[in-house]
């Protein structure tokens, strides 16, 4: 039944992401929710009960968004694992170093993904204004972050006992 839940979470956040977040856009970015949803199944979960969803998001994700086919579906298991060692070496305990972790995996998001666009012979954005959108989208999540641990905190018997102990 958790399966269903967190299919069903990513389903929806996907068309908010798509949908309703374009009414709420800053400066013409809006947060990333795919990369909060694979920050927050990675710390919580083991890496074979989290790879399926973070799969799933990055497919749901290049078939909403207008980048090359596939590069969300590989770069988000890859942050999913760096995620998951990165929390077995630090303590993510507090929201300020969690929007730290989200902010830093947003822009890297950001940069390799323009990158890949670049190379691959896709569309060229001047690199001041590509950085400025990275950096301003990673800002926008970082602090949309806690808001959505806020909601996902609404159901905790869908979530490991004890997940939600830090504030």
């Amino acid at each position: 039944m958790r399966k269903w839940f967190f299919l069903f979470i990513i389903v929806v956040l996907g068309l908010l992401e798509v949908a309703v977040l374009d009414y709420f856009k800053i400066f013409g970015v809006k947060p990333d929710l795919f990369l909060i949803v694979v920050v927050i199944l990675s710390l919580f979960f083991e890496l074979k009960g989290v790879i399926f969803f973070v799969i799933f998001a990055g497919v749901l994700k290049d078939a909403f968004s207008i980048n090359t086919f596939g590069i969300n579906t590989l770069l988000l298991p890859l942050w999913s694992f760096l995620i998951m060692k990165l929390s077995k070496r630090i303590s993510i305990d507090n929201n300020f170093i969690l929007m730290a972790v989200i902010f830093i995996i947003t822009a890297s998001h950001n940069i390799i993904t323009g990158l890949i666009l670049v190379f691959s012979g896709g569309f060229f954005i001047p690199l001041g204004i590509s950085l400025r959108i990275a950096f301003l989208e990673s800002l926008y999540t970082a602090i949309i972050a806690p808001l959505v641990f806020k909601i996902f905190r609404t159901f905790p018997r869908w979530l490991p006992q004890g997940a939600w102990n830090w504030e």
